[in-house]
């Protein structure tokens, strides 16, 4: 195809939950993409200056080929192949070669302009809209539809996820949308010693102990009628612990140095980062506490498992830091949609702020500090431990890429994998826990020719 044809097809939309994937516009022109998808049917798509793909922004990147890429659906596998474009196609960060297989967070860059391959989702109902929770990825639509469901009913919640994944404002939305009249009370368990934790949570009495100059109601009694939300909870002492599950059992609670047991009617919303499952396995925490709260589970998707969602939270994101008219350099643009954010939305928004102070007022760029602090990030991944079971299981396929842990292996093992999975790079990463990228570099330093592994792709009749 030259650049003087066009054919683009136009896909209807299909719902999230069977496979059914949408190209997602996440930068073009200088600037993030706030919500542009397109559903893409069982057929070819083709991707190109002028294609008619999304309603309100038009493809005019003058580095875009008429005819550039075709995306198509064969044998239950999703493709990608450039088609001969002038200034080719990358795909995750590197040229792409031939006709490869895509997974849902395959960022693809055409010009300069940047697409996630993503799964199909719709836009969240209004009435389970969550104010602080940007995009409207399939993990996030699911989590507002779980959220939803939780908020009519009065039961404990655990609300699971890394860092910066949102969990306090998951919790103060659960509360909302509760109907609850009574306050919004949050406690952040980790980094607080136990004589002061426990009389934060459970109140003291006057002369309880030394400097108890006057009596204290506490936090559970505060939130009567409301929410109590305790972040971190596996940090929580083993002593307060067993308090803590005496309280959830018989609704009372007595301050400390007290001899009075004070009915209470308080929700109690749990959060960490923590793998509570391993912790009590380890009896670093309770079982019959554990039980007792996960009377519904939330768990929040990291950032790299919902990558379509990066563009419009950079731009909500910028606008916080009174940046949104800034010109974004592609560069920049591909580097964030790529990267694999340990410290989820903050770190996002640590990296857009030193950008933006990087900048002096012009055009945001992947300069030396940027990449010093995503490098930064990068070692912070690497040393994690495996993460537990992540928000994307029981999500339809192909799956999420994986978080990169620290790895090694050999030419003979990444061959084993290679032959195994006919030449398919995403699904050797996830088998070995590592990104596409660390399989290519494998490649390129044991001399081996990708080609060799790959079956014949099919073809359409």
């Amino acid at each position: 195809m030259t650049d003087d044809t066009l054919s683009a097809e136009h896909a209807p939309f299909i719902e999230s939950g069977t496979g059914a994937a949408a190209l997602v516009l996440a930068y073009t022109r200088n600037a993030f993409i706030g919500d542009e998808r397109r559903g893409l049917g069982s057929g070819a798509t083709l991707v190109g200056r002028g294609a008619p793909l999304f309603p309100r922004v038009a493809l005019d990147d003058a580095r875009l080929s008429r005819g550039h890429a075709r995306i198509e659906h064969v044998g239950g596998t999703w493709f990608v192949e450039d088609l001969g474009s002038h200034n080719g196609t990358r795909l995750n960060g590197r040229p792409l070669t031939g006709r490869e297989p895509l997974a849902w967070g395959d960022v693809l860059r055409m010009g300069d302009t940047l697409f996630v391959f993503a799964e199909a989702s719709e836009a969240p109902n209004d009435d389970q809209r969550i104010d602080g929770l940007v995009g409207r990825s399939a993990a996030l639509t699911r989590l507002h539809r779980d959220l939803a469901r939780a908020a009519r009913h009065e039961q404990s919640v655990l609300i699971l996820g890394e860092t910066g994944t949102g969990k306090e404002v998951v919790a103060r939305a659960l509360h909302e949308l509760s109907g609850r009249a009574g306050p919004f009370i949050a406690l952040n368990c980790g980094g607080v010693a136990e004589s002061v934790l426990d009389s934060e949570l459970f109140g003291h009495v006057r002369g309880a102990f030394t400097g108890a100059a006057a009596s204290r109601d506490g936090l559970l009694r505060e939130a009567h009628g409301g929410t109590l939300f305790l972040d971190e909870l596996g940090e929580m002492p083993p002593m307060l612990q067993v308090k803590l599950l005496r309280v959830l059992e018989t609704r009372r609670v007595r301050a400390l140095g007290g001899t009075q047991e004070v009915p209470i009617d308080v929700r109690v919303l749990a959060a960490t980062h923590r793998d509570l499952v391993s912790q009590v396995n380890e009896a670093a925490f309770r079982a019959d506490l554990y039980a007792r709260l996960v009377q519904w589970r939330l768990l929040l998707p990291p950032l790299r498992e919902r990558r379509e969602d990066i563009a419009p939270l950079a731009r909500h994101l910028l606008g916080r830091l009174k940046a949104e008219a800034r010109p974004v350099d592609v560069g920049l643009a591909e580097a964030l949609l790529l990267h694999d954010w340990p410290l989820n939305v903050r770190g996002l928004l640590n990296v857009l702020s030193i950008a933006v102070i990087a900048s002096d007022g012009g055009p945001l760029k992947l300069g030396t500090q940027v990449a010093h602090e995503l490098e930064a990030e990068r070692r912070m991944l690497a040393a994690r431990p495996p993460a537990p079971p992540s928000a994307e299981d029981g999500a339809s396929q192909p799956p999420a890429p994986r978080p990169p842990r620290a790895v090694e292996s050999s030419p003979q093992e990444l061959e084993t994998h290679l032959r195994a999975h006919q030449g398919k790079v995403a699904e050797v990463a996830r088998h070995l826990g590592c990104s596409r990228q660390q399989v290519y570099r494998w490649i390129e330093d044991f001399g081996l020719e990708l080609d060799h592994y790959r079956a014949p792709p099919p073809r359409l009749s």
